[in-house]
């Protein structure tokens, strides 16, 4: 068992402090104006965003069940507070996958219909929607009988009914909120825009063998207008690439990191175990692989998106030149 948390303590250390570096370069790169005014460049923003808030709530419970410190022995701390935040960042950020799913959905679907649905305001409006909704669902945590042990484990002994609703309710309701209709929403939004890809694809290949057919034709030299918005639709559609591929990304990281935890924690509550430390043992380990997800982002979108690398470099490369000239003045 004491290898066993020792294991744990390093995977922790390990996931905990990479995770909260890829979501500070994550938040580097979705807070560029570019980036941010595009509906689903600001939902990554907000994705991670909620992402970071979620792996600090997660750290306070991760050194108590490790190492059996408690960073604050107070119930309301411990019990009702960090458990609301743990619930409420982690189905806020299911939730935003989902719509940064829907929002790429919407783009390949109804292009023409989504340049009125799909901007930042909608994407404000949902986020707030969001937030009020899973604050109020979860605020049972705050329940004065949600109470620390003498073991410093919450642990709800009071009353059977409350327990019931936390242990064995609660992570149903929560089942089917943030791993069930996430999981099939995005999936079914994913395949119909490979779908909706490989039709434009098949398009454009027909298109192409129309132009190339032996049709006399004049040249007609381009003009200054015409090539600067060229440029511009090529950015678009660069900047439109690598969000999709990010969408893609999250979306599979998603499923892999996030179901393993939920189904154990229905499990849990329907087999009514008493074995405390061995659930927390598991529950830890498990929180460590859903707690991938919070913080793979950066590496994720680096590795398969290139416009992402390429956005990457050229902000760093920006920052060093544009510091350069000011720590030349400063030293003359």
């Amino acid at each position: 068992m004491e290898g066993l948390h020792i294991t744990a303590a390093v995977l922790g250390v390990l996931i905990y402090t990479a995770g909260f570096i890829g979501n500070f370069l994550s938040l580097f790169i979705f807070m560029q104006k570019e980036v941010r005014k595009v509906s689903t460049g600001l939902i990554f923003l907000l994705l991670a965003i909620f992402s970071t808030i979620h792996l600090f709530s997660l750290i306070v419970e991760f050194i108590a069940t490790i190492s059996g410190f408690v960073l604050v022995r107070n119930s309301i701390f411990r019990c009702q507070f960090i458990l609301w935040l743990q619930n409420v960042t982690r189905s806020i950020c299911s939730f935003l996958a989902v719509t940064v799913s829907l929002d790429r959905f919407l783009r390949s679907e109804y292009p023409i219909k989504s340049r009125i649905w799909c901007t930042t305001m909608n994407v404000a409006k949902l986020c707030v929607i969001y937030c009020l909704f899973y604050m109020l669902l979860y605020a049972i945590f705050f329940d004065p009988r949600n109470v620390m042990d003498s073991n410093d484990q919450c642990s709800f002994p009071y009353d059977d009914t409350f327990r019931l609703i936390i242990l064995t309710i609660m992570p149903s309701v929560r089942f089917v909120l943030i791993c069930i209709i996430p999981v099939i929403l995005m999936g079914i939004f994913g395949g119909r825009m490979l779908y909706n890809i490989k039709r434009v694809k098949k398009r454009i290949a027909q298109q192409k063998m129309v132009r190339n057919a032996a049709i006399a034709t004049i040249a007609i030299p381009e003009s200054t207008r015409n090539v600067k918005h060229t440029g511009n639709q090529n950015r678009a559609k660069t900047l439109d690439r690598m969000l999709l591929l990010m969408v893609f990304t999250n979306i599979i990281s998603y499923i892999i990191t996030q179901t393993p935890f939920n189904i154990y924690t229905v499990y849990y509550g329907s087999e009514a175990s008493d074995s405390y430390k061995a659930y927390a043992l598991m529950r830890a380990f498990l929180l460590l692989w859903s707690s991938i997800y919070f913080g793979i982002g950066f590496y994720a979108y680096f590795i398969t998106a290139t416009q992402f690398r390429k956005q990457f470099f050229s902000n760093m490369k920006y920052i060093f030149t544009f510091n350069q000239p000011l720590q030349h003045q400063s030293n003359t």
